[in-house]
């Protein structure tokens, strides 16, 4: 049985095949970009593929980014603190100079001109910014975090103990490199000094403090809680010490160490009294003074120089009133705060240590006696600084003894502290250079794993390209000459 095909279906069929021809070679020339999948319904599967690596693709972009603004960071940063190390080593090196005792009040001053030029330049180191962002001020970054008073103050002074004073009156030296350990200094009105050791309560003469303690550690003493049970042994053991109760630095001196003008606390051991010069003292501490003893040759001995004298004197107890030494200097204040910034670098959970790109003024510059734990203030964040102007204080009246005892001390200590925080920011820096390279090669094989989902053969196309372009001609060439004349016009 014959089938007569009309020419209207005739002519649909061959147009429908032209079309279909002609959609395939249009697709074709779409992969012409390199990729052979741009909707879903290319390739449902290896579409919903290909978004889940654009999706880690994008992020790990984003990561990228971070990454290059926190290293960018961190390096002008641990270029701005080299700088810094340097001018406090180059500090501290003055100090060792100006404790020299042979050094004339004319010398003196010189060099005080010296550490005066350094402690500036630290001080505009430290203000250093990135852009319009102060790298050091935590994240009130707009705003300038160091400030130095254009007045002076009184500000308290400490007595800065070495590694054998703090292993005997804090029971440890250990940190004795990058933590300072201090007493407050105190003096009476005859111009002797004593020191308070604001944990314990204690207060000591400047004799046991410098030099009596020794003679504590020759009698089996390792540390002052041991040696003082009761008053008894207090007064049998050292020429002066008695307790004080309920004592916190900041009832006297503000966290930058600067001594208050009014009275904030009065306890039952101590009475804080503001005097007419505006300074602070003390009344209420029971200082037991040794008067006399006896030595084993049967002479009067003073017991602060002869370790060998029994313990058979008599001592007298006495409310004296005590007055806080203070130096007059200018004051730094830290304006910022202690919050980190913070640049993710990987997916997961924030990582504080590690993730956090910046530098506070209390990482570089420490705590002391007025703002640390136990000070009752908050950390000031420009310890070290001050203490930097204490030392050019007493170089400039050329006070060898402070310089030798207490000053060195304060200076290395300075330097020790922020050496730790730049090696801090180092090692994050490392970390961050690491995972750098380590989000590079992730990106590289996101790409080519889309490359190799979506990506197209360009040999493959091309030679598909020929093939259905040809065929579409051949159609096109074929349709005009079997189509009839009018059909093959309209066409």
């Amino acid at each position: 049985m014959s089938v007569r095909m009309s020419s209207i279906q005739f002519l649909h069929n061959y147009r429908g095949a032209l079309n279909r021809t002609y959609q395939q070679q249009q697709a074709l020339f779409a992969q012409a970009d390199g990729s052979k999948i741009h909707k879903g319904s290319d390739n449902p599967i290896a579409y919903s593929s290909l978004m889940r690596y654009k999706f880690t693709d994008n992020e790990n972009y984003q990561y990228g980014e971070n990454v290059k603004s926190a290293i960018s960071w961190m390096k002008n940063s641990d270029s701005v603190i080299a700088d810094m190390s340097e001018n406090i080593k180059t500090f501290s090196a003055k100090t060792v100079q100006a404790a020299n005792s042979y050094l004339s009040d004319t010398d003196a001053v010189s060099i005080g001109r010296e550490m005066d030029a350094i402690i500036k330049e630290v001080m505009t180191t430290c203000n250093q910014q990135l852009g319009d962002r102060y790298l050091f001020a935590g994240q009130k970054d707009t705003s300038q975090p160091f400030i130095m008073s254009d007045e002076t103050f009184n500000r308290g002074l400490a007595k800065t103990l070495d590694s054998h004073q703090a292993a005997f009156f804090k029971g440890t030296a250990g940190n004795v490199a990058s933590e300072l350990y201090q007493m407050l200094s105190l003096e009476d009105d005859a111009g002797n000094f004593y020191y308070l050791d604001t944990q314990t309560g204690y207060v000591y003469d400047k004799y046991f403090v410098d030099e009596g303690y020794k003679n504590a550690i020759t009698d089996g003493y390792a540390r002052t809680d041991a040696a003082f049970s009761d008053d008894e042994t207090v007064g049998e053991h050292f020429s002066v010490a008695k307790m004080t109760d309920g004592f916190k630095v900041s009832d006297a001196f503000s966290s930058t160490g600067v001594i208050r003008s009014t009275v904030t606390d009065t306890t039952d051991a101590l009475t804080y009294n503001t005097n007419a010069d505006g300074t602070y003292s003390v009344t209420g501490i029971n200082i037991f003074f040794k008067t006399e003893s006896t030595g084993t040759d049967g002479e009067d001995t003073d017991e602060e120089t002869d370790s060998d004298t029994e313990t058979t004197g008599s001592f007298s107890s006495e409310a004296t009133v005590l007055r806080f030494t203070t130096i007059e200097q200018h004051i730094v204040s830290y304006m910022g705060d202690a919050n980190y910034i913070s640049m993710v670098k990987l997916n997961g959970a924030t990582d504080r240590n590690s993730d956090i790109v910046n530098l506070t003024g209390q990482d570089m510059f420490g705590c002391d006696i007025f703002d640390n734990a136990d000070s009752g203030n908050d950390q000031s964040g420009s310890a070290m600084l001050n203490n930097m102007i204490t030392v050019y204080e007493k170089v400039n009246s050329n006070d060898v003894h402070w310089l030798t005892s207490d000053g060195i001390t304060m200076s290395d200590v300075t330097h020790a502290t922020l050496s730790i925080a730049e090696t801090s920011l180092g090692t994050r820096l490392q970390l961050y250079t690491s995972v750098q390279d380590m989000l590079d090669n992730q990106s590289t094989i996101i790409t080519e794993d889309m490359t190799r989902l979506s990506g197209t053969d360009v040999a493959e196309l091309a030679t598909k390209l020929m093939e259905l372009t040809t065929i579409y001609n051949l159609a096109l060439s074929l349709g005009g000459r079997i189509l009839p004349q009018s059909l093959a016009d309209y066409l």
